[in-house]
């Protein structure tokens, strides 16, 4: 038994939060794996989706946490059977992983189970700032984990780097970028160092380097990976043509989605939500913990926050089919500001970023917010 379906353009995020161990800049929704506390999370997710979640229609799926390979092999396959429903007809189905978890074994309960995408949480080349923040592989095991899966012909993989580490030099994150270039993979995802108060790095006071370090680090990104021939389609992602994350459209395209699991979100309309981060609660079915309401006004920002983070950006006609006002209506100073500062650029039927203006986006939105 499924959920009744009621919404179109669907997505399903699922999150498992059991890691091996904990990084030194991670604050998401997560514990060490214990065995039990899978089992009992698993039939309680299991529960979740039946009651809350239709089968029909999704488009992707993407299980992240966490880190879903923590589970052992036949909780995996347990994991993925009961997908099962919600994976038929989804064109893209993601998985994250860590590359020291790449067996024949793990290979094989992906493929069998639908996965047709990879996302490998590499976050450095370098294997001292691997060290350095917690990670539990080397460079070498990254190569030989993408060479396995390329090898079984699971070729959709995307990459996770991390940059503006404490202590990280540009030499490093050049080198890095460069190691990347030669795992020939289609997809990378950028992110710079952001210290959360409840991470190891935040406990200790550790710093992200100096906004100037950190901007000439994107900047040098975007070149080394643009000349590469990966499009910059996402203000943090990079992708060879046809292998853009179609998951995180959904997200960027201000579509509605489900989030399942502890922690996880989810948009429905006009309606947010979020899922309990308390392992009690969960357990006992109370699986939402806050629901908002959008008033009118937060969709316009909403969808403009989102769609800017494109380099397609936003659809003057969808924009003011939605809402029954152009943009230009809504917003007309942050336009003409955005464009004037070469920030924006307009054409006939779309607002969309420019490079600079991807980099500053947090200034541009801002006049969007006055």
């Amino acid at each position: 038994m499924c959920a009744a379906v009621t919404f179109e353009n669907r997505a399903l995020y699922v999150h498992i939060p059991f890691c091996q161990g904990i990084c030194a800049y991670c604050d998401f929704t997560r514990v060490r794996y214990h065995t039990g506390l899978a089992d009992q999370y698993l039939k309680q997710l299991a529960r979740e989706l039946e009651e809350r979640v239709p089968c029909q229609g999704m488009e992707t799926v993407y299980i992240g946490g966490g880190t879903p390979t923590a589970l052992s092999p036949d909780q995996l396959r347990r994991l993925l059977d009961l997908l099962q429903p919600y994976l038929q007809g989804a064109a893209e189905v993601t998985i994250e992983a860590n590359p020291e978890a790449i067996s024949t074994e793990l290979i094989e309960i992906l493929l069998n189970g639908g996965i047709n995408r990879i996302s490998l949480g590499l976050q450095s080349c370098d294997d001292e700032i691997l060290k350095q923040i917690g990670r539990r592989h080397t460079f070498a095991q990254a190569r030989q984990a993408v060479r396995r899966l390329q090898q079984a012909g699971l070729t959709n993989i995307s990459c996770d780097l991390i940059y503006s580490l404490p202590r990280q030099t540009r030499t490093q994150w050049e080198k890095t970028l460069q190691d990347v270039l030669s795992l020939n993979i289609p997809h990378c995802s950028l992110y710079a160092l952001t210290i959360e108060e409840h991470s190891e790095f935040g406990r200790t006071g550790q710093r992200p380097l100096d906004e100037d370090t950190e901007a000439s680090m994107y900047f040098e990104a975007v070149r080394v990976l643009t000349e590469a021939g990966y499009q910059h389609y996402e203000i943090s992602n990079f992708a060879k043509p046809g292998y853009a994350s179609r998951h995180n459209l959904h997200y960027w395209n201000y579509d509605d989605f489900y989030g399942v699991g502890l922690g996880a979100s989810g948009k429905l309309s006009s309606f947010r939500y979020d899922n309990t981060r308390n392992f009690q609660e969960y357990f006992k079915g109370h699986w939402i913990g806050e629901t908002i309401e959008l008033s009118r006004r937060d969709q316009m920002f909403e969808r403009v926050m989102m769609n800017l983070r494109t380099a397609r950006g936003l659809s003057l006609a969808d924009f003011e089919q939605k809402f029954g006002l152009p943009l230009s209506e809504v917003y007309p100073d942050a336009v003409q500001k955005g464009i004037q500062q070469g920030w924006l650029r307009m054409t006939e039927d779309r607002l969309a970023p420019t490079e600079a203006g991807m980099a500053l986006l947090n200034t541009v939105l801002e006049e969007f917010l006055d």
